[in-house]
């Protein structure tokens, strides 16, 4: 019997692709993030528009965090608002492992509000990129438009000066199941010819909704060869897996609750009380009974 072994280009489901125009003047970012997404719905059982407004803020923190450079590097993205959700908190670091929560789920649905904007409200979007220094570098803008995509654009130009174009989807189905997340990120580098950005200028407006062209079978790569960066041979420098990955443990928790002090921990044990802590990125609880608080004790 003789095997014969085909070579297939094996394309990765979830995944984020960065690279830069032929004429190095725009680089660019695009992911396919649905089964991230829906991973996080899944757990923390979201429904719209929290389901959305995660969605959004899941797909931009995995094209900011793939420009980290170490491996201990992380962003956050985190919005502070007077809307029903109360806020929303999501972080990612350089290898494409994204984790997020929105702070009160289901509020807005309660009260009947469905749009992004009324369900966010008034407030500040900050942008908080730990690189292991001394101090976090932190931006905050406020949130004018309401739309996440429209907010991170605007900070770019005013915090960091960079051109900026981005695009944020998550569609939905009438049952409310996510068919497909994604987006993208354009820049410009300095001393881009006004030619090239008219171009691009012009490729993005007459562009079509990106998760609908998604669902149509389109992938990312094809999105930006044709149609964003269409005559600008655009060249993918790398192509990243991404994922819903949370890194919480018990170890990590129990050095948190040792700021609780020793007086508490002692009272819990007087009491013979078990200490319940919940992840707010995975929603796995954790419990510590007497022989961890015993040790946890000791360590202080």
């Amino acid at each position: 019997m003789i095997w014969i072994f085909r070579k297939e280009k094996i394309v990765l489901k979830d995944r984020i692709i960065t690279g830069i125009s032929k004429d190095k003047s725009i680089r660019f970012f695009a992911v396919d993030a649905t089964e991230t997404v829906k991973k996080g719905i899944e757990i923390h059982q979201l429904f719209q528009p929290d389901s959305i407004i995660l969605g959004r803020l899941l797909i931009a923190a995995i094209m900011m965090g793939i420009d980290l450079k170490s491996d201990k590097d992380r962003i956050t993205l985190k919005i502070e608002s007077d809307g029903p959700i109360g806020g929303a908190l999501v972080t990612s670091d350089k290898n494409g492992n994204v984790k997020g929560y929105v702070n009160k789920p289901g509020a807005a649905a309660s009260k009947g509000i469905i749009g992004i904007k009324d369900a966010i409200g008034n407030g500040v979007l900050t942008i908080i990129k730990d690189l292991g220094l001394k101090h976090p570098y932190i931006g905050t803008v406020k949130l004018i438009y309401g739309t996440i995509a429209r907010d991170l654009t605007y900070y770019f130009v005013k915090s960091e000066q960079i051109p900026t174009s981005i695009s944020l989807g998550v569609l939905i189905d009438e049952h409310g199941n996510i068919r497909q997340a994604g987006g993208f990120m354009v820049q410009l580098l300095p001393e881009t010819k006004e030619e090239i950005i008219s171009k691009v200028e012009k490729n993005i407006r007459s562009f079509p909704n990106l998760t609908d062209m998604m669902d149509m079978g389109y992938s990312i790569e094809k999105v930006i060869n044709d149609f964003i960066l269409k005559d600008l041979s655009p060249e993918i420098k790398r192509t990243v897996p991404v994922r819903y990955y949370c890194d919480c443990s018990k170890e990590k928790f129990a050095r948190g609750l040792k700021l609780l002090g020793k007086e508490e921990l002692e009272e819990a044990l007087e009491k013979g009380e078990k200490l319940e802590i919940v992840c707010h990125f995975c929603r796995k609880k954790y419990i510590y009974g007497e022989n961890d608080i015993l040790e946890i004790l000791n360590e202080l």
